[in-house]
């Protein structure tokens, strides 16, 4: 595997240092869930304490489009700079209040909605760094680090209860988001790539951008498939009551992810666009339902797991050649948004199908899900003929009555 990409990528001024503090800044993604749980759990059920959860992640799916568009208007560092500190504030707040749980929900909620706008951010200004010949290596790389959030973040929130208790774990949570994004806004060129001309002309909804649409709801989609395959997977390896080992399984695609990112990101010349990237994943879901035991479905999802991160990066580097240059941040705030829905909605569904029709009811899913995003994602070429076809047939009849008058 050739590590010139990457050695060149990281010679490249800022790229280094705006990548390493928002996987700081980021950590809390894999954190804060697990800390609230064992904070709730104290004193509640786990009913109240999935409540609680839920609160921030509705909190930070709102927010995300409104503070990505601010952004936009007035500079990232600006708002990711307002945002820490409004979150570390909700965050100790959270930390200090009665174990009460309307009191935990609305915090929750608090700091979900005041989550600093991390990585739509980076996803923005890296590719205004970075040569068009580079972005693939960057997006695969910010991808694969992203994906360290949830391979660290478990362990570090437990060992931090285990020494002060799920408090310091919370207090933690918040400490991260607060210096890595401190630490991201230090750098210039975290406005890399922002059209500062915005002000001056009237902004048009991102949503209207050509494309930008087809490729939320295809993120929205893959990601409602990972959602189903979670819940899949740990269902065929556990049986009616979740064991340990699921967790062994979950993390061999996270490892494969990893693996698959590095590899994708160094590979400077390949033919696969987005759909062909998409149906990778949907056939390595499919191989998941041939699984006759627990040793043989590990592998099965390491294997696939090679197949997912150059699927997400694909569709970040295709989200950001579409977004127009005065909204980047929102189209990413939106996509942020959108795969989070995606994602809840798929492991709510898991836990149905898998409660009425068994564990391999929700890969079945997860596997539609994802052909239907490799369906999606991009225009087809047929019909992408036709449509030029018609708008140069119109334009040329323009013309004709034009000159006739």
């Amino acid at each position: 595997m050739p590590a010139s990409a990457y050695r060149d990528l990281l010679r490249t001024p800022s790229v280094p240092w705006l990548l390493a503090t928002s996987v700081i800044g980021r950590l809390n993604q894999g954190m804060t869930g697990l800390a609230l749980l064992m904070l709730t759990t104290e004193h509640a059920s786990y009913a109240v304490a999935g409540v609680v959860s839920t609160a921030g992640v509705v909190g930070g799916f709102i927010a995300g489009p409104v503070l990505s568009r601010w952004a936009d208007a007035h500079g990232r560092r600006r708002v990711l700079t307002v945002t820490a500190v409004l979150n570390a504030f909700t965050m100790g707040a959270l930390v200090l209040a009665p174990s009460q749980p309307a009191l935990l929900t609305g915090l929750s909620f608090l700091c979900g909605l005041c989550t600093p706008p991390m990585t739509a951010s980076v996803r923005a200004a890296l590719p205004a760094l970075v040569g068009k010949d580079q972005r693939r290596t960057v997006f695969a790389l910010e991808s694969t680090l992203q994906e360290l959030t949830f391979v660290l973040g478990p362990p570090a929130t437990a060992m931090l209860a285990v020494l002060g208790g799920p408090r310091l774990a919370v207090g933690a949570c918040g400490a991260l988001v607060f210096l890595g994004t401190l630490g991201y806004v230090q750098d210039r060129n975290a406005d890399a790539g922002r059209d500062t001309a915005t002000r001056t002309r009237p902004r048009r909804t991102v949503l209207r951008a050509p494309g930008i649409l087809r490729v939320l709801v295809s993120g929205a989609l893959l990601y409602g498939a990972l959602g189903c395959q979670a819940i899949g997977a740990v269902a065929l390896a556990s049986g009616s009551q979740v064991s340990t080992d699921a967790g062994f399984v979950l993390a061999s695609g996270s490892l494969g992810s990893l693996l698959g990112g590095l590899i994708y990101g160094s590979l400077t010349r390949h033919r696969a666009g987005l759909r062909h990237l998409m149906a990778f994943v949907a056939a390595g879901l499919a191989t998941l339902l041939l699984a006759p035991d627990e040793r043989v479905l590990t592998v099965l999802v390491f294997c696939w797991g090679f197949t997912l991160a150059p699927a997400m990066s694909r569709l970040f580097e295709r989200l950001s050649s579409l977004a127009p240059s005065e909204s980047a941040t929102e189209a990413f705030g939106w996509m942020n948004s959108s795969v989070a829905a995606g994602n809840a909605l798929g492991t709510a569904l898991s836990g149905i199908l898998v409660t009425e029709y068994g564990a391999r009811a929700p890969l079945v899913v997860a596997c539609a899900a994802a052909l239907l995003a490799a369906l999606l994602c991009e225009p087809w070429p047929l019909f992408s003929r036709r449509s030029r076809r018609s708008t140069e047939t119109e334009a040329a009849d323009h013309a004709d009555t034009r000159n006739s008058a």
